[in-house]
């Protein structure tokens, strides 16, 4: 817990949103809209997890961070083919709402179900093929297809 509350403040220091030593900075306002809770400290693993994702989400929309992409091997996954699992792994990610998982974490468990292929989480496309990206790209597809109806349903209730 202790590494993952010391990801949020480097996640935060990065966007500006730390003051040291004040607990009223944007940091500390956005962990109370997201958790009602005033100290990160408090957080529990659930919860530390959504602010992780909004986090991310803030940096990737700012331009901060870019998912790793390596330059095209011959026969591997192409770059373009690598944003299109990460896109879409992270739109996954927001529709399911489970803050446990990271969207590494995702996409290495989308490349084992689909592929059969047992990959680290810092980098789940490392072993992936060309030809093999294209079947995990249309069944992320359908993952998310499938999360935006059950969305759809939910918030119908």
């Amino acid at each position: 817990m202790k590494e993952q509350i010391r990801k949020l403040y480097a996640a935060a220091s990065v966007l500006g949103l730390v003051e040291r030593g004040s607990l009223d900075d944007n940091f500390h306002l956005l962990v109370h809209r997201i958790t009602g809770k005033y100290h990160v400290s408090q957080l529990t693993q659930t919860e530390a997890g959504k602010v992780e994702t909004e986090l991310h989400r803030m940096l990737v929309s700012r331009n901060f961070y870019k998912p790793k992409q390596r330059e095209d091997v011959p026969g591997m996954m192409t770059a373009k083919q690598q944003a299109m699992a990460w896109s879409l792994t992270y739109q996954l990610a927001e529709l399911d709402g489970n803050a446990e998982t990271t969207v590494s974490q995702r996409l290495a468990g989308a490349v084992r179900k689909t592929l059969g292929i047992t990959a680290p989480p810092n980098e789940p496309l490392k072993w992936v093929r060309k030809d093999d990206g294209i079947k995990l790209i249309e069944a992320l597809k359908r993952y998310v297809s499938s999360a935006e109806k059950k969305h759809r349903k939910e918030q119908k209730l």
